[in-house]
């Protein structure tokens, strides 16, 4: 196609480097295209002027507005007004553009409204590429043209290209609030804030608000305000909770909190941790947690399989029971070896019949026979006391027309029987041998006597039968084994306990005379205690005092009134203690001991108190308390481990005469102290 002489050739290519605006598209269309002007306008727009129109134009610096407005500028002129090429390459292409518009009068009048109204601001706006205002404006405080480029200058609080983002100052490590408490963020800013109780200083940091001053009467009395970071606390009296709905000091109870190990007891404004010694446990030195009663002084308390303890049952049953059937002409004969300190018990008993019976035992300490048949009854005694705690051989032989006793192979009785002492059946003798105790027919005997004795057996030979069927009984069960040493005296192996009804009248008043003679193998216990409806208004009991010392103590309704440090506690030797108790008067005496009491004025008091529960019937208990007493009742509670010689108001204690006693006590034996015990 031939091409006019002023026609402008416009080619996509040159209008590569606009941006895709409306105003190009208003310029040129399509990929390529011709547009014919006339001779004069072609002519017109390729003329180059000089600038200034002075002869030294070329060696002054570009300047737009005359260059560019005034004139028309090709590329090169461009590039000396920017005096850089990517501001040059940015410039011209829109340029061309403008002056298609404005002065070559080529616009496409349905491009809208983004092409300037005139040549200069179309030109301007092309070189200021802060225009129109391309920053974000919530987030912007200016804009700064560039090189081909602009940058948006950020407000405090913004960031990004063009000031778009906030800044988090609240989680943005590179921009921290420095709220020390709340801090909440907002578009371009942030503020901070306080936890209640708190209030802002600096807009920044928060300061505890002391309520205890703004506010004097917030805590009602007996409680006191105390200030704490954020909040107060109406503190109450140790024990005590503030009730901030009654303004009042409640009772803590702590029990409810495990505060103990053993048993709690709660109390007002306090508790108190509780071990039951019946259990062997005491409190431990932390008030709190429970630990075993030491031992402090080891026993000899080593037992024989061989030898038969013949105090096991406290009901005074036979510990052990034998039947023999034997030719008729048979004799009765027993022969045993016998140790004891107890004066009376029974040893044997043997019959054939109810009707043909005999006994053997000790009154006062000597042999008793008691016997019965259908020809004769007799009660005989004799020969020496042998409670001795000595071992003697017994013998009892039933010979043709006596029965012979003797100890130690000397007769001490011979008594009379004219005919046999038991009667056969059918040409069997069959005989019956009990041996400790009576069985339940004890209505027989022809003189009572109290069945139960604490003694031991060896070597025994009944109806010349040797040791038939005695030593497998024995041998199967360790609480039929005797100590094979023994010294005088009841022992208590700490498990339970003697009960005894005493009356204690005297005169139309009353006292407590109490004698002991005591040597504790553990370093707790109750040795002595009177017991009214589950109360216990006087007691006597062993106290830890270290890990291998103790004292004795007197309790008053469980309050402590007088204490016994002696060195003779926890040690081999025995302590004697004498305790004297009227209405109006206490006293406590014992060997090598130093003792002491509480003020007179309160132990007036208490033994005033004392004086009314002792107008009503009181149980004596030895050894402990009971079970159904309440652990908070008395501060002692374990059963007395030792041995012991008591006497009440003049009258020796024998323990075989108890209402009731635990099978493990001792009445009249004790074990003696281990040679690896205390030098």
């Amino acid at each position: 196609m031939p091409v006019h002489r002023g026609a402008v050739w416009l080619v996509q290519e040159h209008m590569s480097h606009l941006s895709g605006g409306k105003r190009g598209a208003a310029f040129l269309q399509g990929s390529a295209r011709l547009c014919f002007l006339s001779q004069n306008t072609a002519s017109q727009f390729l003329i180059r002027h000089r600038r200034a129109n002075s002869l030294f134009e070329e060696s002054k610096k570009g300047n737009l507005e005359r260059e560019c407005i005034e004139e028309v500028c090709n590329k090169e002129e461009a590039r000396e007004i920017f005096e850089n090429h990517p501001e040059t390459e940015y410039f011209y292409p829109k340029y061309v553009l403008c002056l298609g518009s404005h002065r070559v009068g080529i616009n496409n009048h349905n491009s809208g409204s983004n092409i300037p109204p005139d040549l200069r601001t179309c030109v301007t706006e092309i070189s200021n590429q802060c225009t129109p205002f391309p920053c974000y404006k919530e987030g912007s405080e200016r804009c700064v043209d560039g090189q081909a480029s602009f940058e948006c200058v950020c407000k405090p609080g913004w960031k990004g290209k063009r000031c778009e983002d906030d800044i988090n100052e609240c989680s943005d490590p590179e921009y921290p609030a420095g709220c020390n408490q709340k801090c909440h963020n907002i578009p371009g800013s942030f503020h901070c804030s306080c936890e209640e109780g708190f209030f802002i200083n600096d807009n920044i940091n928060c300061i505890d608000r002391d309520e205890c001053l703004l506010f004097p009467s917030i805590c009602q009395h007996p409680a006191r305000c105390v200030n704490t970071l954020g909040m107060y606390e109406c503190r109450c009296p140790p024990g005590f909770k503030y009730n901030f709905t009654s303004r009042t000091c409640d009772d803590v109870d702590e029990c409810n909190t495990f505060a103990c190990d053993g048993t709690c007891h709660n109390t007002v404004g306090s508790y108190t941790c509780h071990c039951d010694g019946r259990q062997g446990l005491q409190l431990a030195s932390d008030g709190r947690y429970c630990e075993s009663i030491p031992v402090c002084v080891e026993l000899n308390d080593y037992k024989h399989p061989e030898m038969l303890y013949l105090g096991e049952q406290f009901a005074g049953f036979p510990i052990i029971y034998l039947r023999f059937r034997l030719p008729e002409n048979t004799k009765f004969a027993a022969e045993f070896d016998f140790r004891t300190f107890d004066p009376e018990g029974v040893v044997l008993y043997a019959e054939s019949s109810p009707d043909s019976w005999f006994m053997l035992g000790l009154r006062a300490g000597r042999i008793e026979v008691q016997f019965k048949n259908q020809h004769s009854y007799k009660v005989t005694s004799g020969g020496k006391a042998i409670n001795d705690g000595q071992w003697h051989v017994i013998s009892v032989d039933e010979l043709e027309n006596s029965i012979s006793v003797k100890i130690s192979k000397e007769a001490v009785m011979s008594i009379n029987s004219p005919e046999n002492l038991f009667t056969s059946v059918n040409g069997k003798l069959e005989t019956k041998v009990y041996i400790a105790g009576l069985p339940n027919r004890t209505d027989s005997v022809i003189k009572p006597i109290n069945p139960r004795l604490d003694g031991c057996i060896r070597g025994w030979n009944l109806m010349n039968q040797g040791a038939s069927g005695v030593k497998e009984v024995i041998l199967e069960k360790q609480s039929k084994h005797c100590f094979v040493h023994v010294e005088r005296g009841s022992f208590f192996l700490g498990v339970g306990l003697a009960h005894f009804k005493i009356d204690y009248s005297d005169s139309g008043s009353w006292k407590v005379d109490v004698s002991m003679n005591i040597r504790p193998s553990s370093s707790t216990g109750v040795l002595f205690a009177l017991v009214y409806n589950n109360t216990v208004p006087l007691s006597v009991a062993v106290v830890t005092k270290g890990e291998d010392d103790a004292n004795l103590q007197v309790f008053l309704d469980g309050v402590s009134v007088a204490t016994v440090d002696s060195l003779m506690l926890c040690y081999p030797d025995r302590l004697m203690v004498q305790l004297n108790v009227t209405p109006t008067h206490m006293e406590i005496t014992a060997n090598s001991s130093r003792l002491s009491y509480i003020e007179s004025e309160a132990l007036l008091k208490a033994l005033e108190h004392l004086n009314t529960t002792m107008q009503n019937p009181v149980d004596t208990y030895i050894g402990g308390i009971p079970d159904d007493i309440p652990l908070p009742v008395t501060p002692v509670s374990a059963f007395y481990h030792g041995c012991m010689d008591i006497s009440i108001n003049g009258r020796q204690v024998d323990f075989d005469e108890a209402l009731s006693k635990h099978n493990s006590i001792k009445s009249h034996s004790c074990p003696p102290v281990s040679n690896q015990g205390h030098p």
